[in-house]
């Protein structure tokens, strides 16, 4: 009895099955791709609920009144809202600042968005010994007497600033309208999620008109606002000073 052999692919017929494969692949990744990025901006958000959960949290718990500024000008204290210092000899972990002491899942990634993925612009700015700042996200600080056109006498929030010779809180009563009121802020970490230019991130401070937002979830930052909630804004949300100046 005869048996009936298998035909090979001909050479045209295996280039066209490659080709579709080809297209097939050029249409998905594309959409793998923006799936992943989906993915990492929802972790973003997470990361920031949380943080505003332990913020919120800590203000309760502090009679009404936020944490330090994190100031890399200003040196440690242990009220600042993020222990971001690297020599861990000196300092505390990053895993200990205040805001996050009761959230379970406290770790270095809580502070970190997945898309900040190089340090290269923060390592090569940095000359200070205590070294880069190696988060994503930064608290509202206007600071004391920095903003022309307001009163220089005060802190004008939202961070508490603490020196060497003086304590000036900064209570959550002062925040008007403050489910419109930028509390974290998502900064750049280089050039390639930077829209304007500028340095990159560097310390615990987002200093409105100074630091801007970064772009780099298609052209938005993730923010957390001063009741707790978090979402997406276009980048340049963060250039108008009534969406983070505390008074307003």
């Amino acid at each position: 009895m005869r048996t009936k052999s298998r035909r090979a692919f001909t050479l045209l017929e295996l280039l066209v099955v490659i080709a579709i494969i080809a297209i097939l692949a050029a249409l998905l990744l594309p959409v793998l791709s923006r799936a992943k990025k989906q993915a990492a901006q929802a972790k973003c958000i997470s990361n920031q609920k949380q943080l505003g959960l332990g913020m919120m949290m800590y203000v309760d718990e502090d009679a009404g009144t936020f944490p330090g500024i994190a100031s890399e000008h200003l040196g440690y204290n242990k009220y600042d809202w993020i222990y971001w210092r690297t020599n861990t000899e000196v300092y505390p972990p990053v895993q200990n600042s205040p805001i996050v002491a009761q959230v379970a899942s406290a770790s270095s990634a809580l502070f970190r968005c997945p898309l900040d993925t190089s340090d290269a612009e923060r390592d090569a700015q940095s000359d200070d010994a205590d070294g880069p700042y190696l988060y994503s996200y930064s608290m509202t600080g206007y600071g004391v007497g920095s903003y022309s056109g307001f009163d220089m006498t005060a802190n004008l929030g939202m961070s508490s600033v603490f020196t060497s010779t003086m304590n000036y809180n900064f209570k959550q009563a002062s925040v008007l309208n403050p489910a419109l009121k930028i509390m974290l802020a998502e900064e750049p970490s280089g050039a390639g999620d930077n829209p304007s230019g500028s340095s990159a991130i560097n310390d615990g401070r987002w200093m409105p008109g100074s630091d801007p937002l970064t772009n780099r979830h298609q052209g938005k930052a993730d923010v957390t606002f001063a009741d707790g909630h978090a979402q997406g804004v276009d980048w340049q949300f963060g250039n108008n000073i009534t969406n983070s100046m505390p008074g307003l």
